[in-house]
């Protein structure tokens, strides 16, 4: 049963859910958890640069962090957000449903431009419309949010006020950071000579 679980996981690249898992293999969702469980537990007794991990509803394989460097230079790495956008998609994700204004508000700022993107990435999306003059639009996160984030639910999300900590992976180094980096890089470089 492990064996068909793990080329279930492997043959997809979004998470299956445990429902869809015991449509297929015809036992209970208990025996499949303890089943995931069993193979992370071998995976990590031999050293294997991967994980299953419960993400967005459902389980998927992930590679370790430790390999993120190597994967990424394989891959084209998926997009990093502005700073505007992740601000907007940490707004939209605290205060569910809500509208453009409510986040402007919030923001300061116009954001429509950063709205269009993050629904364009499939980050956002809407959630019907509010009951007042107008009939505004109000936004909410998807799964591919979850999935972005590496995390299985909305409630996994650090503190609010701390999300500022964990965010900067996530976004673009500004022009700033970005001639730090080069600085840093130039003086590595220098020190081997």
């Amino acid at each position: 049963m492990k064996n068909i679980i793990e080329a279930l996981l492997i043959s997809t690249d979004t998470p299956l859910s445990l429902k869809k898992i015991a449509e297929i293999v015809q036992i209970s969702e208990e025996e499949i958890k303890q089943n995931i469980d069993e193979l992370n537990r071998e995976y990590q007794m031999t050293e294997r640069s991967f994980e299953i991990k419960e993400i967005a509803g459902g389980y998927q394989i992930y590679t370790l962090p430790a390999y993120a460097e190597y994967v990424g230079a394989l891959y084209e790495r998926k997009s990093k957000l502005s700073r505007a956008a992740l601000e907007t998609a940490a707004i939209i994700a605290y205060h569910q449903p809500i509208t453009r204004a409510e986040i402007e508000k919030l923001r300061g700022v116009d954001s429509t431009w950063v709205l269009d993107t993050l629904l364009q990435k499939g980050l956002i999306k809407t959630c019907g419309r509010l009951v007042a003059p107008g009939r505004p639009i109000r936004y909410g996160t998807t799964r591919e949010f979850l999935r972005y984030f590496g995390i299985n639910d909305i409630s996994d999300l650090p503190r609010e006020e701390d999300f500022g900590k964990v965010a900067s992976s996530f976004t673009e180094p500004t022009e700033e950071k970005a001639e730090e980096l080069a600085e840093d890089t130039r003086d590595e470089g220098d020190q081997g000579e």
